[in-house]
């Protein structure tokens, strides 16, 4: 996801990055990018109700649900679009999408809430620009009797629920591959952009996976949008900042990609530096083949999809359900990447 996909309830997190009304404030406007604060946290993720479909569910009536994505260009959005529209089908509600067209465009998501609100949709399923911003509009539909579902990148507002990937989880398995792998020497981080959730959460799973490894330093820590250009600039100021670091952390598959592009630019060759990620998409997956891409984590955006509709419904139905419940995410390498369960993850081919 780009981000993609997902956290926890934002009373886990201690010490950690001040939340952001909005990503340009918090990077450069040149370069998108800006150093961040890393703070020490220690610990392991905790256990998280776990989230699942519901075999045979039907609405009682044809349900109106909004989807607001906030860049439905990313590939993490568009497979996970494909879970939304097939379990709707199956269930005999309609989705609506609705793309902000980036992280940055907190305003534009904002009016999309507040016009789902004003068409009386049934429901917004919703992962947001900003934890922050979007709260009045989200919690004033709520009064209006929208059924609100904060679907990955959620909302600081204990009046929604949340369906996710264990965030918290994925960036703990992706800062424990490089502790076994890189064993001392440095790394990059490239966080993502300031003000999000799911993003924050994995920053929180990564340093406490580094935490336990000391002899693997941390080089540089950026905060970064979420494009191609301000990834590729982040990863360039990791690598002029210790030409010699032996691994990378990145966010999402978009700047997993972004940091190999820079590898190559930089003379390295495949596996010279590790690089572990979280999501998957079919440019990553090629990466991994070739060695560029050593880890990612999948907690499966069809599959997600498919349980936020589900919650919508069984919601809407009268049915009591979880606050907060979340898919735990696999480790994906190489060996595995024609192991696990492709429908997860990937629409069937043609859809």
């Amino acid at each position: 996801m780009s981000p993609v996909l997902t956290g926890r309830a934002t009373s886990a997190v201690v010490g950690v990055l001040a939340l952001s009304l909005g990503l340009a404030a918090c990077a450069s406007p040149k370069t998108g990018t800006a150093d961040a604060t890393v703070p020490a946290v220690t610990g392991t993720p905790t256990a998280l109700p776990t989230a699942k479909t519901v075999d045979g569910l039907k609405a009682n009536r044809e349900y109106r649900i909004a989807v607001l994505f906030p860049n439905a260009g990313d590939p993490y959005f568009q497979q996970k679009a494909y879970g939304y529209k097939d379990e709707a089908t199956k269930t005999g509600v309609k989705v609506e999408f609705f793309d902000a067209g980036g992280y940055a465009n907190i305003d534009k998501q904002i009016s999309q809430i507040e016009n789902a609100t004003q068409q009386k949709f049934d429901a917004i399923a919703i992962a947001v620009t900003s934890s922050t911003a979007t709260v009045p509009a989200l919690e004033a539909a709520q009064k209006a009797g929208v059924l609100v579902v904060g679907d990955g990148v959620f909302p600081e507002s204990k009046a929604v629920i949340k369906r996710g990937e264990d965030s918290e989880l994925a960036g703990y398995q992706a800062g424990k591959y490089l502790c076994s792998s890189v064993k001392d020497g440095s790394v990059g981080l490239l966080l993502g952009p300031p003000g999000i959730d799911l993003i924050r959460l994995r920053q929180v799973g990564v340093q406490k996976a580094l935490a336990e490894c000391p002899s693997v330093k941390v080089a540089k820590a950026l905060n970064n949008l979420s494009d191609l250009p301000a990834s590729l600039q982040a990863a360039e100021n990791v690598l002029q900042a210790d030409p010699n670091v032996k691994g990378f952390y990145a966010f999402n598959s978009v700047v997993a990609q972004a940091v190999v592009q820079s590898l190559k630019s930089a003379g390295k060759k495949a596996g010279d530096v590790q690089v572990a990620t979280v999501d998957l998409d079919p440019d990553l997956e090629s990466m991994m083949k070739q060695g560029w891409v050593q880890e990612t984590s999948v907690g499966g955006s069809v599959l997600l999809g498919r349980v936020v509709v589900d919650t919508i419904v069984e919601k809407l139905n009268g049915k009591d359900v979880e606050q907060e419940a979340y898919l735990v995410p696999q480790v994906i390498t190489k060996d595995t990447l024609n192991t696990f369960d492709r429908s997860i993850l990937y629409p069937p081919n043609g859809s």
